[in-house]
């Protein structure tokens, strides 16, 4: 797959619906050979095809993006056609659809905190950290940064009591690219691509994470 087409075809994303000939037209590609590059869209069922008009899905320009780098694009590549915020925005978009209500670029001025989305559940919020590095990083670079994200929810513990309501946090890193490192010290580095499926399964697997409790002015973690 010529991830150089791939790259040309996804700011096409942008759009709710569109008709594949004007790709063919503008790009000066056949029709084959567009459909051939959207054909794992289409059978991930992000992208919808009745005729030449093409319904794309939430979250299809993410799916793009994550397999032009699988195909050879650079995240620098991809980052010229797709901005983070988009991948903010897709991450946020999936704990809405799970019921979460969610505070994207959630910030403290005393003390000054800001971390990418802040989204809640009746018993317990998640902090989520959305990095987008350029390769897979040493257990402890990336235990440096799970800490930082440990140290944010207890002070949003500490300072939003009223907001959170006795809640508990989990603090989570979201990853661009797969990293094999699953958890560190119970928090959980989850690539995008994983996400959808994680949010999913979180209800019944919080054993599983580190949690962040306020206690009589207290903070707890627990694993």
């Amino acid at each position: 797959m010529n991830y150089q087409i791939f790259l040309k075809i996804i700011p096409y994303f942008k759009e709710k619906f569109l008709d594949i000939n004007k790709i063919v037209s503008e790009l000066k590609l056949s029709k084959s050979v567009v459909l051939d590059i959207l054909n794992p869209l289409i059978n991930e069922g992000y992208i919808i095809i009745s005729g030449d008009l093409l319904t794309l899905k939430e979250g299809s320009i993410i799916m793009a993006s994550l397999l032009a780098i699988k195909y050879g694009a650079s995240l620098d590549d991809v980052c010229k056609v797709v901005g983070w915020q988009d991948f903010e925005n897709f991450i946020e978009k999936i704990l809405i659809e799970y019921g979460y209500r969610t505070f994207r670029g959630f910030r403290l001025k005393r003390p000054r905190l800001e971390v990418d989305i802040l989204a809640l559940k009746k018993e317990f919020g998640l902090v989520v950290d959305c990095k987008h590095w350029r390769k897979s990083l040493s257990y402890s670079v990336l235990n440096s940064i799970v800490m930082k994200q440990v140290e944010r929810a207890k002070i949003i513990l500490l300072h939003e009591r009223v907001l959170l309501q006795n809640k508990f946090l989990i603090p989570i890193i979201v990853t661009l690219y797969p990293s094999p490192i699953k958890f560190v010290n119970g928090v959980p580095i989850v690539p995008v691509e994983m996400f959808k499926s994680f949010i999913n399964e979180v209800d019944g697997r919080i054993i599983e994470f580190l949690k962040v409790y306020l206690k009589d002015n207290k903070i707890f973690t627990i694993i």
